[in-house]
């Protein structure tokens, strides 16, 4: 059952992505349109356009993170046995949940801080704009979370198998 939502969520992720970016993609293109054949821009589209961008990046790095498409190093961390490998990621996890806990926290203080400063063309509250950072924040947190009880199972597993 959880799994099926999981893999759930991460199908409306994608979909997600995927509506954002083809929407960005026409917002910017009717720009350049307008921009050459009628020698005026839309006002709002890079402003729009932008602020798409900012929540493809945040959506995407979650939907990168469960994948496991995150640049990393293993390199000198494969030289190690099995169950050091695991205790180093169990480790990585702890400070990567830390690293992400200080996003939370600092979205949610921008987010507040934004609710009243409305964007120039469009007049939206950055507020809203900035609800994906603690949102993308907590989606990451949990799954990290998930990711080091994997770690911490798979050691236990090493250890009594060894």
């Amino acid at each position: 059952m959880l799994m099926r939502v999981y893999e759930g969520l991460q199908t409306g992720i994608r979909w997600a992505l995927c509506l954002l970016m083809s929407l960005m993609v026409v917002i910017v293109f009717a720009n350049v349109i307008a921009r050459y054949y009628l020698s005026a821009s839309l006002a709002w589209s890079e402003e729009v356009a932008r602020f798409m961008l900012i929540w493809l990046v945040f959506i995407g790095a979650v939907l990168a993170y469960v994948n496991d498409e995150h640049l990393g190093l293993d390199i000198i961390v494969r030289l190690f046995p099995r169950r050091i490998r695991y205790g180093l990621a169990v480790v990585a996890d702890f400070l990567i949940m830390v690293a992400i806990y200080l996003v939370i926290h600092g979205g949610a203080v921008l987010m507040r801080d934004s609710w009243e400063w409305g964007s120039p063309a469009t007049d939206t509250p950055y507020g809203y704009i900035y609800t994906v950072v603690p949102a993308c924040g907590i989606l990451l947190f949990l799954q990290t979370i998930g990711k080091m009880i994997g770690h911490l199972q798979a050691m236990y597993r090493t250890e009594e198998g060894a």
